[in-house]
């Protein structure tokens, strides 16, 4: 074990010990110095007790006994083993919920159609993470945050509502753009993070494997969500209900649900997936999962350490110090100038 968590302190401990040892020796040679020019020392030592001498001494050993002490503390000595269960601090997780708004989220193979499926669950899910900091992320062929960070339910639940299928500019489904959008605004909070990814499944453009180690390695794991069924549904299109999506060729587009893609993302990221099936069951399978992964942070963030005790060398040089105090200044008083002055006229005199 090592006995001191910062060594490199007592090196810097030891020069400043070396200076004050230093500062001190010259300062009683400059003492000698005034003695000797005041009257012959062997003389003065004879007048007065070495009682002065002794009390400086002692003084001095006491504030470089104080100095040492602090040093050590600063190095913080070390021994006894404790059980660190990490920053407990940031008790409430940090998530982003990322909503697929392309022209997909349109089918009904979840009834009224996937986009309001997925929006009324999300309502519920705030209401159930009440310890939140949540925001929104809409996407489509690229993303764009919709609502910061926030604990504010109602707002998030104001922006969600405005959220609507082909609102973006862009057409298309990007999944990267979603999951480097939303790690992008979890990145600078530490703690719990969380990325819930309501989609389809459906990615066009497959570039998904640099966007995953990002989210990793920034400690954020990916809920993916899956909305609709893996036989897929006609993509509705205008507010007719009778016109679908087609292709080049004029044939009627299916939208099937990915798995395979959101399960892999998921399990890159240390996350889970979901497949939807309603509001009610939905929310409460992710908000279960927020819990597991963050008790697996805490597990994973607890450690055993030696227990520092600086504690004790600081209390040594506090009560060193105070003793220093205590003792009476070594120092010559006036009156005892004064008989110095009259000795050496005395002298003078006599001579």
């Amino acid at each position: 074990m090592d006995i001191f968590n910062h060594p490199i302190v007592l090196l810097w401990g030891l020069f400043g010990l070396i200076a004050a040892v230093l500062a001190y020796l010259a300062s009683e040679a400059r003492r000698a110095k005034l003695m000797a020019a005041l009257g012959d020392i062997g003389t003065l030592s004879r007048l007065f007790p070495a009682m002065a001498a002794q009390r400086r001494r002692l003084k001095a050993w006491l504030l470089f006994a104080a100095l040492a002490l602090i040093f050590i503390a600063l190095a913080g000595p070390q021994w006894g083993l404790e059980t660190d269960n990490g920053d407990n601090s940031a008790s409430a997780g940090h998530l982003v919920i990322a909503l697929d708004t392309s022209l997909s989220m349109n089918a009904r193979d979840i009834q009224p159609s996937r986009i309001e499926s997925a929006k009324l669950m999300l309502k519920l899910l705030i209401e159930q993470l009440g310890g939140y900091r949540m925001g929104i992320v809409a996407f489509a062929g690229k993303a764009y945050v919709e609502c910061p960070l926030t604990t504010d339910a109602d707002a998030l639940k104001y922006f969600l509502s405005s959220v609507s299928v082909d609102m973006l500019p862009e057409r298309g489904t990007s999944l990267e753009s979603a999951v480097t959008t939303s790690a992008g605004m979890l990145s600078r909070y530490p703690g719990h993070k969380a990325v819930v990814l309501l989609t389809d499944g459906e990615d066009h453009e497959g570039k998904l494997k640099e966007a995953e180690k990002s989210a990793a390695d920034a400690g954020v794991a990916i809920i993916a969500v899956g909305i609709g069924k893996p036989e897929g549904e006609l993509i509705p299109v205008g507010d007719s209900g009778t016109d679908y999506k087609k292709d080049k060729e004029g044939h009627p587009v299916v939208s099937k649900l990915g798995e395979k893609t959101l399960v892999e993302m998921a399990a890159a990221t240390g996350g889970a997936y979901i497949r939807y099936s309603d509001a009610e069951t939905a929310s409460s399978q992710i908000a279960t999962q927020l819990k597991k992964l963050e008790k697996l942070r805490w597990q994973s963030k607890s450690r055993a350490h030696y227990r520092n005790h600086y504690r004790i060398p600081l209390i040594l040089a506090l009560l060193a110090l105070v003793l220093e105090l205590l003792i009476p200044e070594g120092e010559l008083s006036f009156s005892e100038i004064c008989r110095i002055g009259d000795f050496k006229k005395s002298a003078g005199s006599k001579s």
